[in-house]
């Protein structure tokens, strides 16, 4: 994911400059088995979006091994620069979970009991008929003047404290116990906030162009000084974003002008869309029938949770769109197909009793997994389009036709 703006001062066409003033957000990882690599830094990786999704970009990442020293210079030199700070990792009872006592360094503060934290962990094993380990009472100290961030279910509680400019949270590493505490206590008070209550995301996906491509025409463009376009690329989605923390109704309207034209050609959705829950829309209660061959039943997976009148028959199917095309057209209702793969690529069709289409697409991806998942949403592409009364097939920048169908019942 990248954005096109930012905090720093960005030039417009005309010479000028102006400032994106973003909340500075920061986040730091601690612990020796994420600086060697023995861990890969997910929790990192979903804050950085679960932030983003609530319009706060994250401007740093950094990861600190387990040392007192590195961890106390860091939490000052950041602290200096940043608004807010998250840390993750460090809070747990043994010798090597130095976070508390870094921060507490840090700031400047000792350590005090929060003896309704202790009271809370010794219930909780007495619960389980044990006794406390010793050793878990350290998890009970905190920096004196922090506020307790709630974890309940792990021993380890987090906490807000102020250390020089920035409002540092410090959360702990198991990934459920920090997604939980992210999503019930930070994100909650950082909502409240000033600097964050005019946030404002707006999300645009496309499918079948390149982010670069989409990047050549976008990126020269004058955007109002409050917007800043953000990219992400998730196969098969490339996904464009105008964030803003002070932009109103006319700032997104005037972004949108320029924005929503050029995305057309391959917008799929907005918003908090999914195309799961788009065709179940558009569908609107009438049955489907799926053929899979090379999906391999992926798109039954995708939409049997949502459309109550589906059903589905498996290969194998022919290799060429006219036979594929051919095939449905023995039936009466709506019918989508995925058929054989080949050397020319794989076929997809498309038949409501009446017309149809078939296209043959070649995606060009050494990753199986990958090539399923992009063949199988063009299909559900097809379905979306013609749903909406659209042609069914339409040109993409990233996936080679080499064959296209269409018939129609004469009479």
């Amino acid at each position: 994911m990248r954005l096109s703006g930012g905090r720093a001062n960005v030039a417009e066409p005309s010479g000028l400059a102006f400032e994106i003033a973003f909340m500075h957000i920061e986040i730091i990882t601690t612990g020796d088995e994420v600086l060697t690599g023995f861990i890969v830094d997910s929790n990192a990786a979903w804050l950085c979006q679960r932030l983003l999704d609530k319009g706060m970009q994250v401007q740093r990442r950094q990861t600190v091994g387990d040392d007192l020293t590195h961890l106390v210079a860091i939490l000052k030199e950041r602290s200096q620069q940043a608004d807010i700070i998250i840390v993750n990792g460090g809070l747990g009872p043994t010798s090597d979970d130095k976070t508390t006592e870094a921060a507490a360094l840090a700031a400047g503060v000792g350590l005090a009991l929060d003896t309704a934290w202790l009271d809370q962990l010794e219930a909780r094993y007495a619960s389980r008929g044990r006794p406390m380990p010793t050793s878990n009472r350290k998890q009970a100290m905190l920096p004196t003047g922090a506020s307790k961030l709630d974890n309940p279910i792990g021993t380890a509680c987090g906490f807000e404290l102020q250390i020089d400019r920035a409002r540092c949270f410090f959360t702990p590493g198991v990934p459920n116990e920090f997604f939980r505490m992210v999503d019930e206590q930070i994100l909650p008070r950082l909502a409240t906030g000033e600097q964050s209550q005019r946030t404002e995301v707006r999300r645009y996906f496309t499918f079948g162009v390149s982010e670069s491509a989409l990047s050549d025409q976008l990126d020269n463009l004058s955007w109002p000084t409050h917007i800043v376009l953000g990219y992400r690329s998730s196969m098969p989605l490339i996904e464009i974003k105008l964030i803003s923390q002070q932009a109103d109704d006319t700032d997104f309207a005037l972004a949108e002008q320029q924005l929503l034209p050029i995305l057309a050609p391959y917008q799929v959705g907005q918003g908090d869309w999914q195309m799961a829950t788009d065709l179940q829309r558009l569908l609107d209660n009438q049955p489907l029938v799926l053929h899979e061959d090379a999906s391999q039943g992926l798109l039954l997976r995708q939409l049997a949770p949502v459309l109550p009148r589906l059903s589905a028959h498996y290969g194998p199917l022919p290799a060429s769109a006219a036979a594929l095309l051919k095939t449905l057209q023995q039936h009466d209702g709506l019918h989508l197909a995925v058929g054989q793969a080949s050397e020319a690529g794989i076929p997809l069709a498309l038949w409501d009793g009446q017309q149809g289409a078939a296209q043959t697409l070649n995606i060009g991806l050494q990753d199986q997994q990958l090539h399923t998942t992009v063949i199988s949403f063009a299909a559900l592409h097809m379905l979306q389009r013609h749903l909406q009364a659209l042609p069914a097939i339409c040109d993409y920048q990233t996936l080679k036709r080499s064959e296209l169908r269409h018939s129609r019942l004469s009479g």
